[in-house]
């Protein structure tokens, strides 16, 4: 059986040519031997360019594996770039679509100063205009406690289900287990896979803590949180009954541990969560979709709260949760129109009605 190939190929995975041109980037030396151009890029900085890169040399491998015989910089021609940006766009959205492309610019002009990457800076700014920082996607049409109630509602018929065998049962309960967390404490990707049981889930008297560090989420500020109350019996039912069903003889510590008894990965999330959301919610949803239902619950049904949305969600000023109020208002607002033409359209066709049967009275 082929194996598969992941959305982002590791780095260990990349040419030969690729990981020599990615490690002069990042050459120190004194004042004679001289530096990498891209010496000073932080962790952050490279581990997301990495990513970004890791993602292009996928599509390559899967598409176009002849390119991967030519110079790194070669092979990052308009017409290979227009088919990574095809593939990636019917996966990510347009922010991260930007992104990926302005990585892959970044790193091409670093690796070849001299060559011509006039067209790839105007693909980016292209995709920057277009993705619009300022507007929001489209809303999900659930509710936070809709979601909440179906995934609690999964776990309860997962974990009861004798027909299953112990492994699928434990692949359900650990999916709507999931679900449930991300709708109650919507983190982002990076800190949902980064959770452990060592570290990250920390039992008290009355239940669990959560506590990220710093390293673990993207604005650089740790948090720690109680896990809901709601949620506390069925972690319990994870880590004792169903984890150790997964996890078989593997020793990961990782929290979200996957059928082959490995910690839950990127690509993995990546292809089973929509799919689970479509099966138990009707619609796909990805980790970051969580944290816009969240924001737009809070602000339709608790707008007088709205501000939490800042502290909930880890950003660093109160603009989104602005943005979730207003689109919120608006919709409050389309909502009375719509009620207001329901009203007038009921009244007339009483009006109707009443004067039909007046005439056959007549």
């Amino acid at each position: 059986m082929a194996k598969t190939i992941p959305l982002v190929l590791l780095y260990k995975d990349w040419p030969q040519a690729d990981i020599a041109a990615w490690e002069s980037l990042f050459t120190t030396g004194d004042i004679f031997d001289g530096v990498g151009p891209c010496a000073d890029w932080s962790a952050g900085s490279q581990k997301k360019r990495r990513q970004s890169y890791g993602y292009w040399l996928s599509w390559c491998l899967r598409h176009q594996p002849v390119l991967l015989g030519q110079p790194p910089t070669t092979r990052i021609s308009k017409e290979a770039v227009r088919g990574f940006l095809d593939e990636a766009s019917a996966r990510v959205n347009s922010v991260t679509l930007k992104c990926m492309i302005s990585d892959l610019y970044v790193i091409a002009r670093a690796m070849a100063p001299t060559g011509d990457w006039d067209w790839l800076n105007r693909l980016f700014k292209r995709l920057q205009h277009q993705s619009d920082r300022k507007s929001l996607p489209a809303p999900v049409p659930l509710s936070a406690g809709e979601v909440l109630a179906k995934s609690l509602a999964w776990l309860e018929n997962a974990g009861a289900n004798s027909s299953a065998s112990d492994l699928k049962r434990a692949i359900h309960f650990r999916s709507a287990l999931m679900i449930a967390f991300l709708i109650s404490r919507p983190v982002r990707r990076r800190a949902l896979l980064a959770m452990t049981t060592s570290k990250h889930l920390q039992r008290t008297t009355s239940g669990f803590n959560i506590r990220f560090s710093p390293e673990d989420m993207k604005d650089g500020r740790g948090r720690w949180f109680p896990l809901p109350d709601l949620l506390v019996q069925p972690m319990q039912s994870y880590l004792e009954a169903h984890r150790p069903v997964l996890l078989g003889a593997g020793s990961t510590d990782a929290l979200w541990v996957n059928q082959y008894g490995k910690g839950l990965t990127a690509d993995g999330l990546s292809r089973e969560l929509p799919r689970v959301t479509k099966q138990l919610l009707g619609i796909e949803l990805r980790p970051h979709k969580f944290r816009h239902i969240a924001a737009t619950s809070i602000a339709e049904q608790d707008p007088e709260h709205v501000n939490i949305i800042k502290d909930l969600l880890g950003h660093a000023t109160l603009e989104m949760s602005h943005k979730h109020y207003n689109r919120a208002t608006g919709l409050s607002a389309c909502s009375d129109y719509q009620a207001l033409l329901r009203s007038k359209l009921n009244a007339l066709q009483n009006q109707r009605s009443a004067t039909k049967t007046n005439r056959k009275k007549a």
